[in-house]
């Protein structure tokens, strides 16, 4: 194992950039949290599970979209699990029980983010 080393200069210069940092970034608006606290879009959002490998564990996300808003959404994490098959299972039968439409007919196109993918 390498140890981390950081030297008094870069350390005091660490400390300035953090205390300036109100200076450089502008605070959000009460409007920019509105999609959270007017929740009635959840109603018909499609229900993404996402598993991922982070910090030696399998995790679980449940991603919620609005159908004809893709860009609408919430990542929740869910869990975590030492086995992927088992982290699998649980992300599909969380995805079944969190998707207020079961029969899973709301879906997000990629097509709907207008992406450039050159």
């Amino acid at each position: 194992m390498y140890s981390f080393f950081l030297d008094h200069h870069a350390y005091n210069e660490l400390l300035n950039l953090l205390n300036n940092q109100h200076f450089t970034e502008k605070p959000g608006k009460q409007s920019d949290m509105y999609f959270l606290s007017e929740d009635w879009w959840l109603r018909d959002t499609a229900v993404i599970e996402n598993v991922v490998r982070r910090e030696g564990m399998w995790e679980i996300q449940l991603i919620f979209a609005h159908y004809q808003e893709p860009y609408k959404l919430i990542k929740r994490v869910i869990s975590r699990h030492t086995n992927k098959a088992k982290a699998e299972l649980k992300a599909w039968y969380m995805k079944r029980l969190a998707a207020k439409d079961q029969r899973g007919t709301l879906k997000v196109d990629l097509g709907d983010f207008n992406l450039c993918l050159s």
